[in-house]
């Protein structure tokens, strides 16, 4: 007599075809130039992601920003080891967010979800699932989450009391209008929903990615915080500087005087020039009071970094524009 029920072979097929159907394709892109170290590193710590099941079916999309191909032999060596599907393009321009594009265009049609992020971040093992798990919670279309940092050398004193490298942290879930490419996850479809991705003017100068999500908040996307998905910023000593403090500060400043950044973010000219004149003023108060009063280390820097903020301000009112970017920091 034959039976109706599925036998447990095709039981099991119409099970696999299922999760087949419902499984989440997530694309992972990093960008990387001249460190090797810490793009294996980043490599190794992915390796070791963990994820509840149903696993999402995960792919790695390195970009390597070097004409020369650099990274081409860490990634091949990648391959025998990592757990996911690597692929390795070379975007021989010049430029943050022209690596970013490359990478968006080759991990789209791939994947639901993007994650982008940097070869100088180590992510913990439950980073990708948090990431996940909150966009499903929230239904988000942008997941964005902290980048605390980790010292890959004693760092001094004066660094580490003065909280200068540590990322902000916000409960899980609250809205956000702004996120880095160091740590975030977008939906595919609200990327192809947009009518320009990274702005490739912006080069080798920085806040390509501030420009790019605040366009995405006015565009009226979901964008929300996950306070647990975790990637650590690797600090080299390079970075560990009063020196690279103050470029950082001077350009971050420098970048939002940027015209399409001051009508994203509600800003004047007006507002921007009375904002730099406040943080050099203030500045020199603060850094007068602290040497006056012997306040330390700490205190001086804070100064100086209002007075490096205030100039950045200022210049990038003007159109001067720093180009960071043009030296690597860490290896």
């Amino acid at each position: 007599m034959q039976s109706d029920s599925p036998t447990p072979v095709g039981l099991a097929e119409r099970n696999s075809s299922k999760q087949r159907a419902e499984e989440v394709r997530l694309a992972v892109c990093v960008n990387t130039y001249l460190r090797p170290e810490g793009l294996e590193r980043f490599l190794r710590a992915l390796a070791r992601a963990t994820f509840a099941n149903p696993a999402p079916r995960v792919e790695v999309v390195v970009v390597d920003n070097d004409a020369e191909e650099s990274a081409r032999e860490i990634c091949e060596q990648a391959r025998d080891w990592l757990p996911h599907e690597l692929h390795y393009v070379v975007e021989k321009r010049r430029g943050i967010p022209q690596a970013r594009n490359t990478a968006l265009s080759v991990a789209m049609p791939l994947a639901d979800f993007v994650v982008i992020t940097d070869d100088d971040v180590e992510p913990t093992p439950g980073w990708l699932a948090e990431l996940l798990r909150v966009q499903r919670l929230y239904r988000a279309d942008v997941v964005a989450g902290p980048n605390p940092p980790r010292f890959l050398e004693e760092s001094p004193a004066w660094v580490v009391e003065g909280r200068f490298f540590e990322s902000p942290r916000r409960a899980t879930g609250i809205p956000i209008d702004k996120a880095a490419t160091n740590n975030v996850l977008v939906r595919c479809d609200a990327l192809e929903r947009m009518d320009r991705l990274f702005d490739e003017s912006l080069g080798l100068q920085g806040c390509d990615d501030t420009e790019f999500f605040r366009r995405m908040a006015q565009e009226g996307h979901m964008m929300v915080w996950a306070d647990d998905a975790v990637v650590y910023e690797c600090i080299p000593p390079s970075r560990m500087t009063l020196r690279w403090l103050l470029q950082r500060a001077y350009r971050l400043a420098n970048g939002r005087g940027n015209p399409e950044l001051r009508r994203l973010e509600g800003v004047t000219r007006c507002w921007v020039f009375g904002n730099g004149l406040k943080c050099l003023a203030r500045g020199g108060v603060e850094l007068a009071l602290a040497v006056a009063l012997r306040r330390g280390e700490v205190a001086r820097v804070h100064a100086l970094l209002k007075l490096a903020c205030g100039a950045g301000w200022l210049t990038g009112l003007f159109g001067l524009r720093f180009r960071e970017y043009t030296r690597v920091y860490g290896k």
